[in-house]
């Protein structure tokens, strides 16, 4: 089976864990599971665990970046390429400080760089520990009547491997939002997509949804995340969507 665990920010706030916790997180992992990236051969009769991290923040680059390649581990970093400059001189402290909530506003992408830089971000796909997925351009919400899925699936992807130069094959919907209508749009450019979902996966191309995901923000003991309770839940919700799929009704939950 296969568990996709969901991070946003490394530091202080409500969706952050501390380093401190980040790091046991990755020793846990490194110790008991093996890591994957989007189609990787899963491991038979083991829980095959995939890292994510949403958004592109600056302490994605100073924090998280440095104890994957301390504990050999690899991750997915979802882009929202509207928001991302070539470079900086700010340091990266004064990149972190920046507000969640001012960081998407007018010109302080471009001001005060809260996010990965295009710099960054080809040198952290390029080590091998980071596979680059988008996360949308605009970091809009695919489901509104008055979004462009098509666009901003396809407007990113484009960007992402011209600045990069590797292909991107993972959509990470933001919000974690998803509708038969975005799916439709998304799935003609990328193999791989991911909402949220709070449950697990038996493979990397579940029918007619996107994979799920279980939130790893906030969790200060790792095991309890893992223990046997847990997983049998995110099992039966797995079980579940796979139901809901059949009947075409999972863009419903």
């Amino acid at each position: 089976m296969l568990l996709i665990l969901m991070y946003h920010r490394a530091g202080e706030g409500y969706y952050s864990n501390p380093v401190s916790v980040l790091r046991s997180h990755f020793s846990y992992f490194r110790e008991h599971y093996p890591a994957v990236l989007p189609g990787d051969v899963l491991k038979p009769r083991r829980l095959n665990l995939c890292l994510t991290f949403d958004d592109a923040r600056a302490d994605f680059y100073a924090h998280v970046f440095p104890l994957l390649q301390e504990f050999s581990l690899r991750a997915v970093l979802a882009v929202p390429t509207a928001f991302i400059v070539e470079s900086t001189a700010l340091g990266l402290p004064e990149r972190i400080a920046v507000p969640e909530e001012q960081s998407m506003q007018g010109d302080v992408f471009r001001t005060k760089a809260p996010f990965c830089t295009w710099a960054e971000l080809r040198s952290m796909a390029g080590s091998g520990s980071v596979a680059v997925a988008s996360h949308s351009h605009q970091h809009v919400d695919l489901t509104y009547p008055g979004s462009d899925p098509y666009v901003e699936a396809l407007h990113s992807k484009t960007l992402l491997e011209q600045q990069l130069g590797r292909p991107v094959s993972t959509f990470v919907y933001p919000f974690g939002r998803v509708n038969a209508r975005a799916h439709q749009a998304v799935t003609q450019h990328y193999p791989y997509t991911m909402r949220i979902g709070s449950a697990l996966n038996a493979h990397w191309a579940p029918r007619r949804q996107p994979l799920c995901r279980v939130s790893g923000d906030r969790v200060a003991n790792v095991r309890g995340l893992l223990r046997w309770d847990r997983l049998a839940g995110y099992a039966l919700k797995w079980f579940t969507n796979r139901l809901r799929a059949a009947s075409g009704k999972w863009h419903a939950l």
